[in-house]
């Protein structure tokens, strides 16, 4: 059974790429540039992983994540933050995020970090 990841990302370019590497490592891809339909989503249970940028316009990525993290069946979910802030680190921390990826990436950095976190998905 295909992964499902959660695109969380309000630049189209962006999440257009990540969605192509992921597709073509054979996942699944629901890509929102919205928090709000982002968590119908989750409440569905249609999400095995969630790739989350910081920078949204409305709710920030923070935010998002710390919800995610509050919520007890949402927060099993592995939350990968993927940003270009440069204190990725401490709010990977405080709001509870299971990684981080710093933009730009490397596209094999990328899949690595993607790849480990997958492996450690129980269904």
């Amino acid at each position: 059974m295909k992964r499902k990841v959660l695109v969380i990302e309000d630049e189209p370019i962006i999440a257009e790429m990540m969605s192509i590497l992921l597709e073509v490592e054979g996942y699944k891809v629901i890509s929102l540039a919205d928090t709000a339909r982002a968590r119908q989503k989750l409440h569905q249970k249609e999400v095995d992983m969630v790739m989350l940028d910081l920078g949204l316009k409305g709710e920030n990525g923070q935010s998002m994540c710390a919800y995610i993290k509050g919520q007890d069946d949402l927060k099993h979910i592995p939350v990968i933050l993927v940003s270009a802030n440069s204190d990725l680190e401490q709010i990977k921390q405080e709001c509870g995020a299971d990684d981080h990826i710093a933009k730009p990436f490397d596209l094999t950095f990328f899949l690595q970090k993607v790849r480990s976190h997958a492996d450690a998905i129980v269904q």
